[in-house]
């Protein structure tokens, strides 16, 4: 706060509409034919994400869009190429004599959850152009458009940095995933004559759990899993094991999978995967599943999608044992993928330590940063 006050060196700070100071136009309807899935431009509604790609634009790069319409009514983006922006879609064009284009994003994007909280409509929830127009926004040194500029360019370049620093971790975040990916399809693919495949059922015990949903209670001791990818707790266990939990039925069929070491409950209609016998290596066994098994139920299966999962489906499920004439090494070769593995699930995956934890601080540091610089004195009611 004393490097604003230094910024701002006792000037006179005034909030006015923003209507006052931009020029607030609407998109033009771009019909679905005329979209396709490569093209010269993105075409915007004004979401997260741009609809299709045309050959036409009609707004220029660096522009500040708001949507209009639908769930992500509210929402504000900043274009940094040429586009089209569709019926959906509202467009802020500052008055660039007197206003930052990014001062004035940084400043919407503060108040973006009041906008997405001022749609209204029964059927599909819109913005009104007022609720944009009428808001207030601080100018310091309104009477000297070249000093104001001068200190809202000092307050874009600070927001930008922590803008630029999670862009550049988002970026980095995407290249670990790819590269993940690639090393994921190397180490678990494998030549005919390396491995052995082994039915799961030979080397696994495969079960279910006695438990229903609705035993769960908001704290208790032990984690409960039923067949959604965030577990539940419950005030006693069924198991204390190593397992493999994956769901039975439902939409996390083939999607929903647990590493779990210890004490849980677990829902009738998920089920456990335990090695037996020190045949495999239970994280490599999980790693595979997660990677392999959607593709195998989809392949087995007379539907178009599956819904429901029986045990002789587990059972039949083949798993390749690397070297398997030689067990030491076999386990030592999956312990070695298992590392691999882990510390690139680490880095693309922890939200304790990884790249999602370190984009998720730095996005609250811009939060921070930007709640004090726009802390300008208020307006008497």
């Amino acid at each position: 706060m004393n490097y604003l006050d230094k910024l701002l060196d006792g000037v006179e700070v005034e909030w006015k509409p923003l209507g006052e100071v931009i020029i607030l136009e609407k998109g033009k309807q771009l019909n679905k034919e005329f979209l396709t899935d490569e093209g010269m431009y993105p075409a915007y509604n004004g979401g997260i994400s741009f609809s299709g790609w045309t050959e036409t634009y009609n707004y220029k790069e660096n522009t500040i869009i708001i949507s209009q319409g639908g769930a992500s009514a509210g929402y504000i983006n900043f274009i940094n190429r040429k586009f089209y922006a569709n019926a959906h879609c509202y467009i802020v064009l500052p008055r660039i004599d007197i206003m930052h284009n990014r001062y004035i994003y940084h400043f919407l994007k503060l108040n973006q959850n009041k906008l997405t909280e001022k749609k209204q409509g029964a059927g599909i929830p819109g913005l009104k152009k007022e609720e944009i127009l009428n808001m207030l926004i601080p100018i310091p040194c309104p009477d000297d458009p070249e000093k104001s500029l001068s200190i809202q360019k000092e307050i874009v370049r600070i927001l930008d940095t922590f803008t630029e620093l999670t862009t550049e971790l988002t970026t980095e975040l995407t290249a670990r995933k790819k590269q993940y990916n690639y090393y994921r399809d190397q180490l678990l693919t494998f030549n005919a004559g390396v491995v052995e495949w082994k039915a799961l059922g030979e080397i696994c015990n495969i079960g279910t759990g006695n438990r229903n949903t609705n035993e769960a209670v908001v704290d208790g001791k032990y984690p409960f899993y039923v067949r959604s990818q965030i577990p539940r707790k419950i005030n006693c266990f069924e198991f204390d094991e190593t397992a493999i939990i994956t769901a039975g039925d439902g939409v996390g069929v083939g999607k929903v999978f647990h590493y779990v070491q210890g004490k849980y409950a677990l829902h009738q209609r998920a089920y456990r995967i335990v090695t037996k016998n020190n045949m495999i290596n239970s994280k490599f066994l999980f790693y595979y599943i997660v990677y392999n098994f959607n593709s195998y139920i989809q392949k087995t299966s007379v539907h178009a999608s599956v819904t429901s999962l029986r045990k002789p489906m587990f059972e039949n499920y083949c798993i390749p044992i690397p070297f398997p004439n030689d067990h030491a090494k076999s386990l030592i070769v999956q312990k070695r993928i298992v590392d691999i593995l882990e510390k690139f699930d680490s880095i693309t995956n922890s939200i304790t330590e990884g790249l999602p934890r370190e984009i998720e601080l730095r996005q609250k540091q811009y939060e921070y940063y930007r709640n004090l610089l726009f802390d300008f004195p208020k307006p008497e009611k």
